[in-house]
């Protein structure tokens, strides 16, 4: 009787392995919340991590109603004649050769690997080498680099207003945000603050909606200044893994 048990035990245990490698894996954005002080301040960053999700750009408006889409928000600039992106721009077989002498970083993005680094003389053989490969490429403000801050003076004397960052941690990318108005400096503090050690600016101000899917399936869209979401040409997605 005992050895009869034993066995029912193990078809038990060989029966909850095969369902759990049968399971699909769920895809969802996480989203925590980050309060920092400073001075005699309090402001909050939100971070928005891919659970089992690829990255991806396309300069295609996202289809809300596709469940592989589980994040949404702009990356690139789009031009003041509200139609073109700004910079050099690789997503989903569209190519955007729209350079610009402003733009400081660049990113490239194939699947869950995500390069941020400096446009510099070296910059373009990202740009050429990628066209031929399953990858991504846009250009931004470069914020943090090893570690260290990115001067960025693009917006000059601009009152304080939301930010947002592709920003990498332990060699893990998120989307970081703001909660509160803050100039672009103490943006790049708070992030340094926290630990991420490379961060590329991504589109805000009134472009700045998008969404995101959570791990009960319930979508939120964000971004407080929707003026110009008309006219967002460029997006990064967080898209469910795919087994």
């Amino acid at each position: 009787m005992g050895k009869i048990k034993i066995l029912l035990v193990i078809l038990l245990l060989c029966a909850v392995s095969v369902n759990a490698q049968n399971t699909p894996k769920l895809s969802y954005c996480k989203a925590d919340t980050i309060p920092i002080k400073k001075d005699t301040s309090d402001f909050s960053l939100i971070v928005y991590t891919p659970v089992n999700c690829c990255f991806d750009l396309t300069a295609t408006r996202p289809d809300t109603n596709n469940s592989d889409i589980l994040f949404a928000v702009p990356a690139a600039f789009t031009a003041k004649n509200y139609k073109e992106i700004v910079g050099r721009f690789v997503g989903n077989d569209t190519i955007i050769e729209n350079p610009t002498e402003k733009e400081t970083g660049l990113c490239t993005i194939n699947g869950k690997n995500i390069y941020i680094g400096s446009i510099d003389d070296s910059s373009m053989y990202y740009y050429n080498a990628l066209q031929s490969e399953n990858t991504c490429y846009f250009q931004q403000m470069l914020l943090i680099n090893n570690g260290k801050k990115v001067e960025c003076t693009i917006f000059g004397k601009q009152k304080p207003t939301f930010r947002r960052a592709l920003a990498q941690k332990n060699g893990k990318a998120c989307v970081v945000e703001s909660l509160n108005r803050m100039n672009i400096g103490d943006f790049t503090d708070m992030m340094i603050e926290c630990g991420y050690t490379e961060a590329i600016y991504m589109d805000m101000g009134t472009w700045s909606e998008g969404f995101f899917i959570s791990q009960s399936g319930e979508k939120t869209v964000i971004g407080p200044l929707k003026q110009n979401t008309r006219y967002q040409t460029n997006w990064l997605l967080f898209v469910a893994e795919k087994d």
